[in-house]
């Protein structure tokens, strides 16, 4: 189970590159074209679904090859799938209900919820584990302990015991790393301030009112409905479908084991949009805008965005088929390219950001390049660039100018304390 966001959770983001690996030797997808290249991918190797919206109307709704092949079943719209981490966005939405409704705060700390945790974790936040703040791992798996990284059994009590007795990658509130570790103990907050278990509270307050009738858990059922089989090296079970795994373990609660459809993360979308899912007091603290790829290591992969008119959302149940032309990453790319009113980047900074709450932070500066020779540093708080101020939710505007037409860069940063101004020179991508 992994996933690659940008702008969320304090993952990284990089300026210089897109959030999913570039297609290549590929032409930009048009409207026009995008039919026939998801034929090709199909012939090529790509089994799933995908969906597409262009201001804001569905014209693209179609299923790829077999969800089970042996019986020759067919991926269709309505095909469920396992949805890799992509239920990190539904805990997201639970925390913030329960904040906008008054039965928790982000400033709570941890041991407001569970006693015994020790000095090292007592200042932890409901922020900090929201923001990659924790300083927890990213996963509570351990080797030689569980069988499986996701499915093997651990309940809620195990987990947070795990959780006292982790050690941290740093102090709580010091530096940002994703964790899924963090959202799964969310996930256990939820179930303490709502009084529901997070099965139920998802179920009764996501679920149900933005209409994602198949959207559920792994070894739920859903009669008459078709649940794809994964296709990849690794399995699970004697059938390798998440209908078949069992029970979703607490070792991915919150952070996954969770199935879904195209339909549902549509309707999801839209439910955070019109104000269905998030009162206005509290719908600023989610993401205005993102991509993600989201997967697990049972064949299972999921892409989609959020924000804008034109959104893109593409579930495969064969992510790495033995095929020397089959390039997932590349397509999903190129369906971020088709949605994205903008052009990709031309110019190259170098520059790995970690978007907070209030602002952005320098996540890492690649050797050599032009943000290494203005003088960025890791840790650097960037302000504003040629007076434009960095808005968290959408990170690359301030860099519009440099990483599209190449233009000089006025930074302001903050470091130690203290303002800095930098001139940043981009750098022409290569042909």
């Amino acid at each position: 189970m992994n996933r690659a966001p940008i702008a969320c959770c304090a993952l990284i983001l990089t300026a210089s590159a897109p959030a999913i690996a570039p297609a290549q030797d590929q032409p930009p997808l048009t409207w026009q074209t995008v039919p026939a290249a998801l034929e090709q991918a199909e012939r090529e190797g790509f089994s799933g679904s995908v969906l597409l919206v262009r201001d804001g109307e569905i014209v693209l709704n179609k299923g790829y090859a077999f969800a089970d092949r042996e019986k020759k079943i067919p991926n269709t719209p309505a095909t469920i799938f396992a949805l890799g981490s992509t239920p990190i966005d539904f805990t997201h939405v639970a925390i913030l209900q329960l904040q906008g409704a008054g039965k928790l705060d982000l400033d709570d700390p941890i041991t407001e919820y569970f006693d015994a945790f020790p000095d090292d974790k007592r200042t932890m936040t409901l922020e900090h584990l929201r923001s990659g703040a924790s300083g927890l791992p990213d996963f509570p798996y351990l080797p030689g302990v569980d069988e499986d990284p996701d499915h093997s059994p651990l309940s809620r009590d195990e987990f947070i015991e795990r959780a006292r007795n982790a050690t941290l990658l740093f102090e709580p509130g010091t530096d940002r790393v994703h964790s899924h570790f963090a959202w799964g103990v969310l996930a256990a907050v939820v179930e303490v301030a709502s009084g529901q278990s997070y099965r139920d509270y998802i179920t009764t307050h996501v679920l149900e009112p933005a209409g994602m009738t198949r959207t559920g858990f792994h070894g739920q059922r859903f009669p008459g409905e078709t649940v794809a089989i994964g296709y990849d090296s690794r399995t699970w079970g004697e059938i390798n479908s998440p209908e078949h795994w069992g029970e979703t373990s607490w070792l991915v609660m919150g952070s996954g084991g969770m199935v879904g459809t195209n339909e549902d993360l549509f309707r999801f979308n839209r439910a955070i949009n019109d104000g269905t899912l998030l009162p206005p007091g509290v719908l600023r603290l989610y993401p205005s805008s993102a991509v993600y790829a989201n997967g697990n290591m049972y064949g299972f992969e999921t892409y989609y965005n959020h924000g804008g008119d034109n959104l893109f959302y593409l579930n495969c149940n064969n992510s790495n088929p033995m095929s020397p032309v089959y390039d997932l990453q590349g397509l999903a790319r190129s369906l971020e390219q088709l949605c994205d009113d903008r052009p990709p980047p031309n110019f190259s900074i170098g520059l790995m950001m970690r978007p907070g709450p209030d602002s952005i932070i320098v996540g890492d500066v690649v050797s050599g390049s032009a943000a290494e020779r203005a003088g960025l540093r890791k840790g650097d708080v960037l302000l504003a660039a040629n007076g434009v101020d960095f808005d968290p939710h959408a990170p690359l505007e301030a860099l519009r100018p440099g990483i599209e037409h190449g233009r000089p860069l006025r930074l302001r940063i903050e470091r130690d304390g203290r303002a800095i101004l930098l001139t940043l020179r981009p750098e022409p991508l290569a042909p």
